[in-house]
């Protein structure tokens, strides 16, 4: 018997999968939904890793990698190799490189090819196999252009011969482990950052010394990278080489000195050997050529002596001649200026005569001009204080009529305030009065389906009595088989010959018990039907009663609106006029003001003519006065000329005897000269032929000695300049950098730290939203089948066995949907996320490694099966307590109550039956309205989420490096340059005319301590403060107030002052150079990304005890400029003093698309959000309708037709959409902030803002879920069988 009743049971748990299809398909899609996205994004992060890592290990990324100040050599190589640990160690060669022309130049790195270490992946063509091949990166051949086949020409900086070719064929582009995304680093070439890389056979390259060497870690292959386990395993072997460092350095370093200095002795011993031999010949040259020198000079001192006499001779007679000459000419024109002097002496007493006169009629007219002045300044100072007068009655007037227009402006208010009143009455009496009708037609409405009702109810009644003849006829029989037993048992007859008539009985009273009950609950329905309908007759009389109430005094209110609008129409019309006679007034005293206002310009104009005229006339008295003085200064002048030029007129007389005696003296001095020239021309033919063989011996020993000083010159510089070299050299030292150095490795597995950060956040909130929806269907299952439950105890089933029907039906649907979710979710969420990165790191996607992680999905799995689990065995021991006879009749129906809105009389009045009724259903059923709320709010609250992160994420890029910090450009310095240098680069950016502005900074990297571990800060100070406010804008994120810097303290960032837990008004720690320095913080300020302590130059000099020393420069180009920005770039690093340029475009290009990469995340975040808003509200919808199948039932029996049905449940859920769309704002806001601090790294701060555009998507893909689950469910709806569904349950 047991055996069958659970073959029973086994076989109605079966039929119970296929007959609630969709409930068991609704639990299996929100299970399998939350665990897949648990698990899947869980599972990403180490699936990013393991792909990284797979890559790293197919291409034999290095592990550690060392660059040496002085090159490294092969026995460097072998010491490394020797270490315990070390797998294999290889030197290689690199160089930076410029390729292009003119404005296109790039830099380009170009390093050695490795057959074991960075392995190149060539997507197009091949490996270089021989020398004069390269292989390209991809981008760059991209851009610029590239073929397979193609040649390229690369040049070196400077006198830099480090490779063998300058030109080289491409035969291969594709990528470098060494280079996963965009960024390739800085150099100091070009404008300061490489565009690209090549790879070149070593044979290319002409070093001696390897510049970097690559080390493969014994074991490395065993442990993932950015893990624990590789870091620490890293930082051991790193450690060891450290270890070996100073003495290889200090072995290059001997070798490299030893080597310089025997060379330098060698060029010593040729450099004196070489002087010994020059100076040898240049002695036997210099005796003979002193020899020839004696004799040119004795035969040059004769001829010099006898040319000196002649010429002293000539000079004499020369100078006599100029001198008659000159003297003739000074007589000629002492005569002419004679006569000039006495023609201007004339000419100025005339001129002079004519200015007296003319001086005395200018003094009689200044008098008279003098005379109209005064006139003109009494006329204009009675006109101006007629026009004063006239100003004092216009205001006065002006002031009257403002008064009076005050009184009119206030009256119209008045009666504008009267009439909006009666329009605002009248047209609430109107719209009372049409919801009054509309009530009236309602009521009808209302007491047609009454009537319908009690029809329906006698039709109810009347089976209700037919039931209860079958029940009295099953009595008489009952009774008539009672007599026959006990008839038989007077008779003596045995209990089993009686025992047919005893079940025969037991079964008729059975059968009546039944019908008893059935006809009891039959009547108490149908009285709690008539009952209702009898209140609700009531309440409609009543209804009609006030309403009608209402449209009377309606009627009345608009009889007393007509009086009112009749008195403010004769108001009206008397501020009309008084505004007319007003306005008249005001143009009246226009017009006054407009005439007074001609009369002040015209006075104004006379004042100026009249000051002018005064001033000119000022003028023209002291010009006067200025004339008289000149004349009687003349005067003096040509008194005195007269009295000279008659004592020059007698000394030029006398001159001219005297001049005509010494012309004879001359003549015979000429014929004296001619003779001696003769004589003379003999002597000097014969010391010239002497002096050019002495010349040509002359110039031959100084070149000789020219070119020996010159050559020994030369050789004692360049011996001067090595040793200088030699005495520089410093002690090599070793860079040794790992992975973590490499551009974007580090950022691949921030990413997944990233990753890792939001899958503990976002897929709990998910997946407690899909529980709690799992929990809430298997708890109205169970409760929807308390009638069966309720058989099944009367038959005899235990509640054990009646409870695992409902555990397995959950156990079954979420185990199911765990494999699902965990099939689906560790293997799809990876691949599409990693699929993503994948645009933006090259080949990980081709080493894609998808496992299983069991923990995630054992996790997953476990915590669905015991909200599922868990809710069925509450609900099931709840409903397994009462007793079969309770469980087997429906539950009571809630008890009906006023609800909070109901109290609200206004409201409640204006709403129509179908709204009051939609109104107490929905808080009636207060667990299914805030069941549904909830899942409608959380559906809504994780797509919000998504498109919250979305923008946080996307925009600190534009937040930084434009809103907050807007130089273009950062160059640093070379620490090694001189004062000189520094000052030329300086003297450059002064006097550019691209550059807006530059500020000297200095950016000094200190540590601050935390709770656990320090915060690495960059303390910049600026020279100029001024500066500095254009340079970067220090204000409050929320406010948007702005700081300035101060010398009272530092501004730090907001990031850097949640992480140490400081405040504004606090001290903050600094640590540099292992001592500690305190320092007050004034103010904390928006930053996204790093960490800045900002100071002034007085503030930091206070904290560290000194000065700062601008280590770089930060400048900002003009507007029209910035498209020059890396050509300026270029001219900048020709200086010394720039080791590099930091580009805060490329900064900002190279942050979005680290971030951009996270794009493709968020929406599989946001896709899956509005999945399991469909599902929730599908699922929702579904157990609504279902568990008020009756109630709808009743509605269609009632005569309402499907779309009104439709309409009756729609209404409801569209309102649970809004509140729930509303609460889901809310919870989103909330829940964004912890995810979005809970997701961010140390380093990084996201945005805090979800813009408005997002809560308008959220709300919009929410509600349109909800009316998609409408429109579906509307099928439904119509399929819903009256007569079925009004049966009775029991």
């Amino acid at each position: 018997m047991v055996g069958d009743g659970m073959k029973a049971l086994h076989k109605d748990f079966w039929m119970e999968i296929r007959k609630s299809k969709a409930r068991f398909i609704s639990i299996f899609l929100i299970v399998a939904l939350g665990v897949a996205f648990f698990s899947g994004i869980q599972a990403s992060s180490p699936d990013m890793r393991y792909s990284g890592d797979a890559y790293y290990e197919a291409a034999k990324l290095m592990d550690l990698k060392i660059q040496g100040t002085l090159g490294l050599t092969q026995r460097d190589v072998k010491a490394v190799s020797d270490i315990d640990g070390i797998e294999l160690a290889e030197g290689g060669y690199s160089t930076d490189v410029m390729s292009g022309e003119d404005d296109a130049r790039k830099v380009l790195h170009l390093e050695s090819i490795s057959s074991n270490f960075n392995l190149l992946t060539a997507d197009e063509g091949r490996i270089p196999e021989k020398s004069g091949e390269i292989f390209l990166d991809k981008p760059f051949a991209k851009n610029r252009g590239y073929k397979i086949g193609d040649t390229i020409s690369v040049s070196e900086d400077g006198d830099s011969e480090l490779l063998k070719k300058t030109t080289y064929t491409v035969v291969g582009i594709g990528s470098s482990p060494l280079y996963i995304s965009f960024n390739r680093g800085n150099t100091t070439l070009g404008s300061g950052e490489i565009s690209g890389f090549g790879y070149i056979l070593p044979e290319d390259f002409d070093q001696e010394a390897f510049t970097q060497i690559y080390i493969m870690v014994h074991e490395s292959g065993d442990v993932i990278s950015y893990t624990d386990a590789y870091d620490n395993l890293i930082k051991k072997i790193r450690k060891h080489v450290e270890g070996i460092e100073k003495e290889q350095c200090s072995l290059r370093y001997d070798e490299i000195v030893a080597e310089a200095n025997e060379k330098l002795d060698d060029a010593r011993k040729e450099l004196e050997d070489g002087k010994k031999e020059s100076e040898e010949k240049l002695g036997d040259a210099k005796k003979k050529l002193d020899d020839g020198q004696k004799k040119y000079g004795d035969g040059k001192k004769e001829y010099e002596d006898g040319k000196q006499q002649l010429s002293d001779a000539k000079k004499e007679l020369t100078d006599g001649k100029q001198q008659l000459a000159d003297g003739r000419k000074q007589i000629e024109d002492g005569w002419s200026q004679l006569n000039s002097a006495k023609q201007q002496v004339e000419d100025g007493l005339s001129q002079l005569n004519a200015a007296r006169s003319q001086l005395v009629n200018s003094e009689a007219q200044i008098n008279e001009k003098q005379s109209e002045l005064t006139a003109g300044y009494e006329q204009l100072n009675a006109a101006k204080q007629q026009v004063s007068d006239g100003e004092a009655q216009l205001q006065e007037a002006e002031k009257t009529l403002e008064s009076k227009q005050a009184e009119l402006d206030s009256g119209r208010e008045q009666l504008e305030t009267g009439k909006n009143t009666i329009k605002e009455t009248k047209a609430a009496l109107t719209s009372q009065k049409e919801q009054c009708e509309a009530g009236l037609v309602q009521v009808s409405e209302g007491e047609s389906q009454i009537s319908s009702s009690e029809e329906a109810l006698s039709g109810q009644q009347a089976q209700l009595d037919e039931l209860t003849s079958q029940k009295e006829a099953l009595s008489s029989q009952a009774a008539e088989l009672q007599a026959q037993y006990d008839a038989g048992a007077e008779a003596g007859k045995t209990e089993e010959e009686l025992a047919e008539l005893s079940t025969q009985i037991q079964t008729l009273n059975g059968q009546i018990s039944a019908m008893e009950e059935q006809i009891n609950a039959g009547q108490a329905q149908i009285d709690g039907a008539q009952a209702e309908l009898t209140a609700k007759k009531s309440e409609l009389a009543q209804t009609r009663a006030e309403l009608e109430s209402s449209l009377t005094q309606i009627n009345e209110g608009f009889s007393q609106i007509e009086e009112q609008e009749e008195t403010l129409s004769g108001t009206e019309t008397q501020l009309n006029a008084g505004q007319e006679e007003l306005d008249k007034g005001k143009k009246e005293l226009e017009a006054k003001k407009t005439e007074l206002s001609a009369a002040k310009e015209e006075i104004e104009t006379n004042q100026a003519t009249l000051d002018n005229g005064q001033s000119q006339l000022d003028a023209a008295k002291v010009q006067l006065s200025s004339g008289r003085q000149q004349l009687e200064e003349k005067q003096a002048q040509l008194n005195a000329g007269q009295a000279e030029i008659q004592a020059n007129a007698e000394k030029l007389t006398s001159s001219q005897a005297e001049l005509d005696a010494n012309e004879q003296k001359i003549l015979d001095g000429e014929k004296e000269i001619q003779e001696n020239e003769q004589k003379l021309k003999d002597a000097k033919k014969d010391l010239e032929d002497a002096k050019k063989k002495l010349s040509d011996g002359k110039k031959e020993y100084q070149d000789g000695k020219k070119e020996a000083d010159d050559k020994i010159a030369e050789a004692q510089q360049k011996i001067e300049d090595a040793q200088k070299e030699v005495d520089d050299i410093e002690t090599p030292e070793w860079i040794i950098s790992d992975r973590n150095d490499l551009p974007e490795y580090s950022d691949f597995g921030d990413n997944a730290e990233r990753l890792k950060n939001i899958g503990k956040v976002f897929p709990m909130i998910f997946f407690l939203v899909a529980a709690l929806i799992s929990l809430t269907t298997m708890t109205r299952m169970v409760e929807e089948q308390r009638t069966q439950i309720g058989t099944m105890k009367a038959l005899g089933y235990g509640k054990a066995s009646i409870a695992s029907k409902y555990l397995s039906y959950a156990f079954l649907a979420t185990v199911g949907g765990s494999i699902v979710g965990v099939l689906f979710g560790e293997k799809v969420l990876p691949f599409i996320i990693i699929q993503a990165y994948g645009i933006m790191y090259w080949n990980i996607g081709d080493h894609m490694q998808l496992n299983y992680e069991m923990h995630y999905a054992l996790i997953a799995s476990g915590a669905a099966v015991i909200c599922t689990m868990g809710a069925t065995l509450f609900s099931s021991a709840k409903t397994l307590a009462e007793t079969p006879a309770s469980l087997m009749r429906p539950p009571a129906p809630k008890e009906g109550k006023r609800i909070l809105i109901e109290r609200i009389g206004f409201i409640w009045k204006h709403l129509s039956f179908s709204w009051k009724s939609s109104m107490r259903n929905l808080f009636r059923y207060k667990k299914r309205l805030f069941m549904t709320i909830f899942g409608i709010a959380g559906s809504m609250g994780l797509m919000l989420v998504g498109f919250g992160l979305y923008d946080s994420i996307m925009d600190i890029a534009l937040l930084q490096y434009d809103q907050i910090q807007h130089y273009d450009a950062m160059v640093i310095n070379d620490d090694d340059a001189t004062q000189s240098q520094k000052k030329e680069l300086l003297k450059f950016l002064d006097g550019n005319s691209e550059i807006d502005h530059y500020t000297r900074v200095q950016l000094t990297k200190m540590t601050a301590p935390k709770e656990k571990g320090s915060v690495s800060i960059y303390v910049y100070v600026p020279e100029n403060t001024e500066n500095f406010k254009e340079d970067v804008t220090l204000r409050d994120r929320k406010s948007h107030e702005q700081y300035e810097l101060t010398d009272d303290g530092a501004v730090i960032c907001e990031k850097t002052a949640s992480l140490i837990g400081v405040k504004a008004g606090d001290e903050i720690a600094l640590e540099k150079d292992n001592r500690k320095y305190k320092v007050k913080i004034t103010a904390i300020t928006e930053n996204y990304m790093g960490h800045y302590v900002y100071m002034t130059p007085s503030c930091y000099e206070k904290t560290f005890g000194e000065k700062p020393e601008y280590s770089s420069t930060v400048y900002t180009m003009k507007e029209d400029a910035e498209s020059d920005l890396e050509t300026l770039g270029n001219e900048i690093l020709k200086y010394p003093a720039a080791l590099s340029i930091s580009y805060t475009s490329s900064t900002a290009g190279q942050v979005e698309r680290m971030l951009g990469s996270l794009g493709a995340v968020i929406w599989v975040l946001i896709i899956s959000a509005g999945m399991l808003a469909f599902v929730v509200l599908y699922n929702l919808n579904n157990i609504n309708i279902t568990e008020r199948q009756r109630e709808l039932a009743t509605l269609k029996v009632l005569g309402f037709y499907d779309g009104e049905v439709s309409q009756y449940v729609f209404r409801e859920n569209i309102l649970l959409s809004f509140i729930g769309i509303l609460a889901g704002a809310v919870f989103g806001i909330l829940l964004h902030r912890y995810v979005i601090t809970t997701v961010e790294v140390d380093a990084v701060m996201f945005g805090r803002n979800i813009k408005p555009p997002s809560f308008i998507y959220s709300g919009i893909i929410t509600f349109g879920f909800s009316m998609f689950v409408n429109m579906v469910m509307h099928f439904k709806l119509k399929k819903i069988d009256m007569v079925e569904s009004l049966k009775s349950v029991e």
